[in-house]
């Protein structure tokens, strides 16, 4: 197999002639996509292989304003932030950004969790009822001590959601099977105090779409990129170095103590 791949690049996705035709998935980029298509529409065909209509991706664009904040507290932004404020490349500060948001909790690695357990929530929920469900979210709960895709840092409150659900109704994009197994796993949730998170939910419409959860923590992997240029940009506009100084006696130091050397 590694003798036939030698000195050969091959491609299922696509590809590009020198000085002539670019294609991605059967579809001429320049005479196609470029004029007939969104951005995110030629995401998800990236992604997917597969072109989603315009009401379904305007829907799934709003997913990404919805939750771009230009807040440098969050912990991505700050990393932006830090890295302008040391007066890093553009390029090198926004990548280290959408990297940083790889996290298991509450990232893109919690997406990816999330969309396994939804697909298994809603094949249970589908075929075996609302009892055997509870059964199988109890077993997870004790094991994981998580439920990925619930639960929210800080506040119970997910302003998010609301906004995206207004859109779908006026567009007439009704619940696909896995959101609407997951906003029902919310109500079982509610002793726990898990509510739905904006994750969670992005993570249920997209399943709704068709994609496989390794699709979908491909997707999301840009979600928070909307709120990481303005914080980058701030800080490195401003004087280097005073995003979030450090002074020495801001640091508990619990080691061993000043000792004069030979």
């Amino acid at each position: 197999m590694f003798a036939e791949k030698r000195d050969r690049v091959t491609s299922k996705s696509g590809g590009w002639t020198i000085g002539g035709e670019a294609t991605l998935h059967g579809y001429n980029i320049h005479q196609e996509l470029t004029h007939q298509t969104s951005w995110i529409q030629v995401l998800l065909l990236s992604i997917t292989g597969r072109l989603y209509d315009g009401n379904q991706t305007r829907l799934i664009e709003a997913l990404f304003v919805a939750t771009g904040y230009p807040d440098p507290r969050l912990w991505c932004n700050r990393v932006v932030a830090l890295a302008g404020s040391a007066r890093v490349s553009a390029g090198a500060a926004l990548s280290v950004g959408v990297a940083s948001a790889e996290a298991k909790t509450y990232g893109g690695q919690a997406e990816y969790y999330a969309a396994r357990g939804f697909s298994e929530c809603c094949r249970i929920f589908q075929d075996q009822g609302e009892d055997d469900l509870i059964i199988h979210m109890k077993a997870v709960l004790k094991k994981e001590r998580v439920m990925f895709g619930f639960g929210r840092p800080l506040t119970r409150v997910e302003e998010r959601i609301e906004p995206i659900e207004r859109m779908a109704k006026e567009m007439g994009i009704e619940d696909g099977p896995h959101l609407a197994t997951v906003k029902h796993m919310e109500i079982l949730l509610k002793r726990y105090r898990l509510v739905l998170n904006f994750a969670g939910y992005a993570t249920a419409r997209l399943l709704d779409l068709g994609l496989s959860a390794h699709e979908v923590h491909q997707f999301l992997t840009v979600g928070f990129y909307l709120g990481l240029p303005p914080c980058y940009i701030e800080a490195f506009e401003n004087e280097p170095g005073t995003f979030l100084p450090i002074a020495c006696e801001d640091i508990l130091y619990e080691g061993v103590e000043e000792r004069e050397l030979p």
